[in-house]
């Protein structure tokens, strides 16, 4: 995997890292909050980086069918 960063297009102060490791990712999320910066860090085995990567996979389908409930009448796809 090597490295990922998620960083927001607009300019939010915020950023996502994974590193793969030998059992697993170091994940970690980047913020600042009232001006000081925060960093929480997360070693995770591979089982656990499949349980976060459904949830959010889930959680991302979800806030699609809350926000775009059915398609629009003669849209395509």
């Amino acid at each position: 995997m090597g490295k990922l960063r998620l960083v927001p297009p607009d300019g939010a102060d915020w950023t996502i890292d994974a590193v793969s490791a030998p059992d697993g990712v170091d994940f970690a999320i980047a913020s600042a909050i009232e001006g000081a910066p925060i960093t929480a860090r997360f070693v995770m085995d591979r089982p656990e980086v499949h349980r976060l990567s459904d949830g959010l996979l889930t959680a991302a389908g979800d806030g699609m069918r809350r926000t775009f409930p059915k398609p629009a009448e003669g849209g395509h796809g």
